[in-house]
């Protein structure tokens, strides 16, 4: 599957959100994402452990909603990691 447009904005939204969180200090927190399915009018929030989405980040994956995924590599209470 290719990504689109809107994949791409999502993900630079979210790299955004990590970084300020970062920067202010909540290395720790929870951070607020928006899922990164790829479907254009999905808006869905999606709480992960700042840690986690660094790590998920670092290895290529993208963060989606519990359901949004066909086949996610990790499943994780509220939401998936799907191969990029």
């Amino acid at each position: 599957m290719s990504r689109s447009t809107e994949d791409d904005f999502v993900r630079e939204v979210n790299e955004n959100i990590a970084e300020l969180a970062a920067r202010f200090g909540l290395h720790e927190d929870t951070l607020e994402l928006i899922c990164e399915c790829g479907d254009p009018e999905c808006t869905q929030r999606v709480e992960v452990p700042a840690p986690e989405y660094e790590r998920l980040r670092a290895s290529g994956r993208r963060i989606v909603a519990d359901g949004h995924a066909g086949r996610a590599s990790e499943q994780r209470a509220g939401y998936a990691a799907v191969d990029d």
